[in-house]
Parts: structure tokens; sequence; C-alpha cells
């Protein structure tokens, strides 16, 4: 039987022929199923348990259930940070709504400064470190710089500080202090006091610097207002 010589077409057929080289993902991607595949292989017979079929069936499901496993993990992960941020939130909420003293009157900075000096004289530190912290708050809204809230969290606080970095410092450094002390189980001493206390007059020494600095207050009067 005589067959037909076509080399000449196959050659035409070639010359056009433009092979584009897969990506490398896409063989990286391969090379992990089969490394997946292998692993899984191995384990089961590790286990002795039956094999899987010899197409990736198997490994497809295998991967569908790790899939499914990891976004629990993840949901569950997710929640509980949530569920992290929410407490912290009422706990501030709560550190700002007072609660302090019994029959506590509404004071102004310097009320609740001296406030402060007098617990601490009585050694009631905890309340002391935290009448030092009211202060600065009414301090900062009496400047204008933030409106004071009894619903606001130290994050809004800090947010609406950031332009500020000198005051900002000083006043996280105060606030998780506080916050560490009346939530916490650190247990407050003169030293917590003065600590709280300096940090309380750093800020009000860069007040009114940082304020010129930024050229105009945080929340303006119209804010304020809605507020």
């Amino acid at each position: 039987m005589e067959f037909k010589n076509i080399s000449r077409q196959l050659s035409e057929i070639a010359k056009n022929y433009d092979y584009q080289q897969p990506p490398d993902l896409l063989i990286k991607f391969q090379e992990l199923m089969g490394y997946i595949d292998r692993l899984i292989r191995e384990l089961l017979s590790y286990l002795k348990l039956p094999p899987i079929g010899t197409d990736s069936r198997g490994v497809a499901n295998i991967l569908q259930v790790l899939v499914v496993v990891a976004g629990v993990a993840a949901a569950v992960m997710i929640l509980l940070l949530v569920a992290s941020r929410l407490k912290s939130i009422e706990r501030q909420r709560k550190l700002a709504l007072g609660g302090m003293v019994v029959g506590e009157s509404p004071l102004d900075s310097a009320g609740w400064l001296n406030l402060a000096d007098e617990l601490a004289a009585k050694t009631s530190y905890k309340e002391a470190c935290r009448a030092v912290y009211m202060s600065v708050l009414h301090l900062l809204d009496e400047r204008q710089v933030i409106f004071f809230s009894a619903t606001k969290t130290n994050y809004e606080y800090f947010y609406a500080l950031k332009k500020l970095p000198a005051l900002a410092d000083s006043f996280r450094q105060l606030a998780d202090l506080v916050e560490e002390i009346w939530f916490g189980d650190k247990s407050a001493g003169v030293q917590d006091f003065n600590q709280a206390r300096s940090l309380a007059g750093t800020l009000k020494t860069s007040l009114p610097a940082a304020v010129a600095t930024s050229g105009k207050s945080f929340e303006s009067k119209a804010t304020r207002e809605v507020q």
C-alpha cells in the first residue's frame, strides 16, 4: 500500500504553530495539587484507610472539606474579635460614664483635678487616677479640641486627636493606664497616680502650642451643637 507524502503540508502547518508556555502560576498550582494528592495518599496509607480514586475527584472532595473547615474557623475568629471589640467599647463607655463616687456632681476640668488630689490624699488611688482622666477629657472639651460625651470611647478620642501627635500620645498613655487600673487586675498606687498626674500636666502644657499649630480645633462649634 502506497502512502501519500504529506511532509510539505505538515511543514506548512508546523510553521504557523505558535506554542504558548503555560503560566507559571498554573504550573505551580498543578505541582501543588500533585503534592497534596501524594500527601493525602501517604496519609491514608499510613492510617490504613481505603485509598481514594485514581482521578482528582477524591482530592477535590477533601479540598472542599478543608476549605469549609477553614471558613468555619475564620468565622469563629471574626466573631471572637467582634465580641472582644464590643466588650472593650462597653468598658470604655463605663469608664466615661462614671459611677466612681457616690453622689458625685458634674465637675469641670479643675474640679476633677481637685477631686483627684483629694482622693489621692485618702490613698484612693484607683479613683484618683480616673478623676485625672476625667479632668483631661473636660479640659479638651473646654478648649474645644474634642467634644466630651459619656457615650464616646477612647478610640473616638484617639481619632479626634490623631492630627495632634503630642496630645494623642500623652492622652493614650493616660487612657491605657486608667483603663488597666479601672478594669484590669492592676492595683493602683501612688506611683500610678503620679504618672497619671504627670501625663495630664504634659498634655495641658502642650495644648496651646498644639492647637495653635493645627490652626483650628478638631470639632467645629456646629458639630458640637449637633452632638
